[in-house]
Formats: structure tokens, sequence, C-alpha cells
């Protein structure tokens, strides 16, 4: 119970961090939709860059990212020995990234279809 709460309250306040300093920047959409992120995504998958809607990808993004942040976190509470924690921080991040952003990308192929 206690891990859940840490998940919890971890998530939370990554996403407020990304809600305030990214989902609420509108006028930084535009220069967003150049980034190295997008890119990634337009490549990858074959989008079409146009056909994105950015506000909707920004929060896929930042729900996403801070699901990740807040998981890796949760699993490194679990022991206390610096060694074990850098480990399982590291073991975690690159797969849930890796399996995350295939879903994503899935997803908005899809929608990218429509």
């Amino acid at each position: 119970m206690k891990y859940l709460i840490w998940f919890l309250i971890g998530f939370t306040v990554i996403y407020l961090f990304y809600f305030i300093t990214v989902v609420l920047q509108v006028k930084k959409y535009e220069k967003f939709r150049n980034s190295n992120q997008v890119m990634f995504f337009v490549k990858r998958y074959n989008l079409d860059p146009k056909k994105i809607n950015i506000k909707k990808f920004i929060n896929i993004i930042s729900i996403n990212n801070s699901f990740i942040i807040a998981l890796s976190f949760s699993l490194t509470t679990v022991t206390n020995n610096f060694i074990y924690i850098l480990l399982i921080g590291l073991s975690s991040i690159i797969p849930l990234i890796l399996i995350t952003y295939h879903f994503i990308g899935i997803y908005l192929k899809k929608e990218n279809l429509k």
C-alpha cells in the first residue's frame, strides 16, 4: 500500500509539473511540433505532422512520461542500497519508455489514418 501511495503522489506531482511547464504553454505548441519527440513519432511511425493534434499529443506524452517516472521512482523505493536503486531505476525506465512509446505510436498511427 505504501508503494501505491508513493506512486500516486509521484505521478500527481510530476504531471502537475508537466502541466504547468508544457501543456499550458499554448504559444509554444508550434515549436513543440518541430521537437525531437514529435519527429521521432513522425519518422518511426510514418505520420503526417500536420495531422497530429498537438494538444492531444502533448497531453498523452505528459501523462506517459509522468507514469514512467512515477513508476520507476516507486520501484526504487523498495531498497535503500544506492547501487540497487540505480540498477532498478535504469532497468525499469528503458523498457517502460520503449513499450509505452510504441503503444503511443500505434495509437497515433490509427488516429492519423482517420
